[in-house]
């Protein structure tokens, strides 16, 4: 091989995986200063998140063992949400997945987690993993919802059996 087709090669490497890395760099950097904005929002309510999870840059849900408080945040730019749930109130959650069937595929429409709660003015809460009007792109929401299923479901309380 000769000196110019190294050259040229290296070249046509170089064009093809800066683009790649500069990509990778914005999103990290747009996941981390969505994860800061998040961790502040809990902060800014008395939340010292010891779990959370973040995605899409837009939605976060966390929980404060200390405390017994979940935290759910969705910085939508034209219906924003945060929800504080005390785990003592909890009386069950459940993951939905709302979804339809279209030429025998099936097309996702919603991912969420109901939450019932005793004695509230609300007493259920939806919490929304993925909406198909908020993002195009379906990626790992229905594991996360049913994870955080998971920790709601370890955290209710079952009420004790009363002695007579």
């Amino acid at each position: 091989m000769d000196f110019e087709t190294i050259i040229l090669g290296l070249l046509c490497l170089g064009a093809f995986l800066v683009p790649i890395f500069y990509i990778q760099r914005m999103q990290t950097g747009q996941t981390n200063k969505a994860l800061k904005v998040f961790l502040a929002a809990a902060e800014q309510q008395g939340l010292h998140l010891s779990k959370h999870d973040l995605w899409n840059e837009q939605y976060g849900i966390g929980l404060d063992e200390t405390k017994g408080k979940l935290y759910y945040w969705h910085n939508d730019a034209v219906d924003p949400q945060e929800v504080l749930i005390d785990l003592g109130t909890v009386r069950r959650s459940t993951v939905e997945n709302m979804y339809r069937e279209v030429n025998g595929n099936r097309i996702i429409d919603s991912i969420g987690l109901r939450v019932s709660l005793h004695g509230a003015k609300a007493p259920e809460l939806y919490l929304p993993f993925y909406t198909k009007e908020g993002s195009m792109m379906l990626s790992n929401e229905l594991p996360l919802a049913e994870k955080w299923n998971a920790i709601l479901q370890s955290a209710v309380v079952t009420p004790q059996a009363v002695k007579v």
